[in-house]
């Protein structure tokens, strides 16, 4: 079988509906190495898309909000290791690659470099009205996204939709002239909903803003899924996979994930949740972030706290185990960059810029393990910029960049698979 996004979605697929093989298990877990985790799960989103509202339980059965029974799910863990980072001055370019991948980006605030580098910004051609200082964010007005209202019924919210859109049990669901997505409960005599979650999807290039019934407000960026029970909890409750801005009302609020949940009040944090971590950024007021496996949490209680649930693996033959710590002193505009019309960043390593690229345009990376490890960007993107704009920032620190039927290469060998791309100082001349 060759290396193909089409025979990795058919594996995918067939081990949802339970249908894989030994050998074909064996054969996707080895495909599954060369995605990162966020590619993985996106492939996967894809996928349950294409399955419509015939959802196996799979992979989805671990992020059920029924926590009660993914924690009996879950192995009795115990051993928590707490991660200690200390670094010398001329070790800090190591440190900065080296994690991460692991710990988000606010870990951008332990990387201050003696060498700075003049800011290129990445504009579209003829766009002079843009004012670096209060670009602000992306407009809730150009909210979108798609949603699940039936076993197979998706609903495409465009920017101009304003008033009700569809009432599912006791939800009524409906979009504000300022591009809130606004979920409200009216009890009556409504037609009983055929599936149990209100499911909300943004594609590559979309953000959705939501307000849920107890006033939460939800900015969720580009490839993120929200599920939002139809039934109604004593404390509010929503499911996510991808990233999201969260702030809460003074009512509790919980974010499931699948390897956790987060508790919070009267609080606003950036989450970043995929299969195998869960990470957190808080702003203002505290929050506790919960480990199923541990039976244990981490209390978030400072400005700048990162919170990180992740599954680790000692070395390479053990078997991974979830550990749960904090960090004090991350860089929260960085970790909420991606709200931004202008997207700045100084010096941030170039993994975390490509997967956050990667997120917001949708491109695939074929293998993760040829990016450099030592190459780090400084450049501003502006949000409607084509994906060429930002290839362009990427050859500009000198990195080399192959593409084909939408998918990055970074290793030497695809060189016969280079789709000319028109260099940005020729696209602005």
């Amino acid at each position: 079988m060759e290396h193909t996004d089409i025979n990795i979605k058919e594996l995918i697929k067939q081990q949802l509906l339970e249908q894989l093989t030994v050998e074909e298990e064996k054969l996707l877990e080895g495909e599954k190495i060369r995605y990162t985790e966020d590619g993985y799960e996106r492939m996967v989103i894809e996928v349950l898309r294409g399955l419509g509202g015939q959802l196996p339980k799979g992979i989805l059965q671990d992020w059920q909000p029924d926590v009660d029974a993914i924690i009996e799910k879950a192995k009795a863990l115990k051993a928590e290791k707490e991660k200690v980072v200390k670094v010398q001055k001329e070790e800090i370019i190591y440190l900065a690659v080296a994690v991460a991948a692991l710990l988000f980006f606010g870990l951008a605030t332990l990387i201050y470099f003696a060498l700075r580098q003049e800011v290129t910004y990445v504009l579209p051609a003829g766009n002079n009205s843009l004012h670096f200082a209060n670009d602000g964010d992306i407009p809730s007005e150009e909210s979108s996204c798609m949603l699940l209202v039936g076993k197979s019924t998706w609903i495409k919210v465009y920017p101009d939709h304003v008033g009700r859109i569809k009432q599912v049990g006791d939800l009524l669901i409906s979009r504000t002239k300022e591009g809130v997505l606004k979920i409200e409960r009216r009890a009556g005599n409504h037609e009983a909903p055929t599936i149990p979650n209100l499911e909300i999807y943004t594609e590559a290039r979309q953000q959705c803003v939501l307000e849920t019934e107890d006033g939460t407000r939800i900015r969720m960026n580009a490839q993120t899924w929200v599920r939002y029970p139809i039934q109604k909890r004593d404390i509010a409750y929503i499911d996510l996979i991808g990233e999201a801005y969260v702030s809460t009302s003074d009512k509790p609020f919980i974010v499931g994930t699948v390897k956790g949940k987060v508790t919070s009040t009267s609080s606003d944090f950036v989450i970043k949740s995929v299969k195998e971590s869960t990470k957190i950024v808080l702003n203002n007021g505290k929050l506790n972030l919960y480990a199923y496996s541990l039976k244990k949490s981490k209390r978030l209680h400072s400005p700048r706290d990162l919170g990180v649930l992740m599954a680790d693996w000692l070395d390479k033959s053990s078997v991974p185990k979830d550990t749960l710590f904090r960090m004090e002193d991350m860089n929260f505009e960085m970790a909420k960059m991606w709200t931004r019309k202008v997207r700045t960043y100084e010096n941030i390593p170039l993994r975390a810029f490509v997967e956050e690229m990667s997120r917001w345009e949708g491109f695939t990376i074929k293998r993760w393990d040829c990016l450099p490890k030592n190459k780090l960007i400084t450049t501003s993107v502006h949000y409607q910029s084509a994906k060429e704009e930002v290839y362009s920032a990427i050859k500009d620190v000198g990195v080399l960049l192959y593409e084909e039927r939408g998918m990055l290469s970074f290793c030497p060998e695809d060189k016969k698979n280079k789709i000319a791309m028109t260099e940005r100082r020729k696209h602005h001349e």
